[in-house]
């Protein structure tokens, strides 16, 4: 993929990553593209893993809001990779995983399968719109990803990113804006300044 598709908080993403944090926590208000660079770093590490068979979850409130949102990114993501289902991966839509040529996964599930947090392992875990996750469900996942963690949410309330994790000498926090996502539309940009003014 070229650089013309990253974004500058995919930069930061990479950067905070390769110091080796335990927790990563991306709070970015509306389009701010944080949700799309995760999912972009976590594809493109897969073929740079050392330890090939590496599980990676990506975690979210609910199943419908999974596919609405990081499931569909990750298809277009490993689509405009040029990566051909049933060649360089494989995606099982019924199981909602994704296997690599090299034995590496990315699972996605939602936090409302009490079964799938209580017994799944993992080498790294993006849990997305974290500010929507009970802090019990996030802490039996996390206490299972053997790697780091990658938290993003909407700052609109403290809750335990701020609580339980921020205070930890191994996080990392990197803050996206609109402002950052190159990629919106001018009409994009006035519907979003228009949003902030009436707030």
């Amino acid at each position: 993929m070229a650089d013309l598709a990253f974004t500058p908080v995919y930069w930061r993403l990479y950067d905070a990553w390769s110091r080796h944090p335990r927790y990563i926590s991306m709070p970015g208000g509306t389009r701010s593209g944080k949700t799309y660079c995760i999912l972009q770093m976590l594809h493109l590490l897969i073929p740079e893993k050392d330890k090939p068979g590496d599980v990676t979850s990506v975690v979210s409130e609910t199943l419908p809001h999974l596919k609405r949102g990081a499931m569909e990114d990750l298809e277009n993501i490993i689509s405009d990779m040029g990566f051909t289902d049933g060649q360089e991966y494989t995606n099982n839509r019924s199981d909602h995983i994704f296997r690599f040529q090299n034995g590496s996964q990315i699972r996605l599930f939602s936090a409302d399968d009490w079964g799938k947090v209580k017994g799944s392992k993992r080498d790294i875990l993006f849990i997305n719109e974290g500010q929507n996750i009970r802090w019990e469900t996030a802490n039996q996942l996390m206490i299972r990803t053997r790697e780091f963690v990658i938290v993003d949410y909407n700052p609109t309330h403290e809750f335990w990113a701020h609580t339980e994790l921020a205070a930890d000498p191994r996080f990392k926090q990197i803050v996206s804006t609109y402002k950052d996502n190159r990629f919106l539309t001018q009409a994009q940009i006035e519907d979003i300044e228009k949003g902030k003014k009436k707030a």
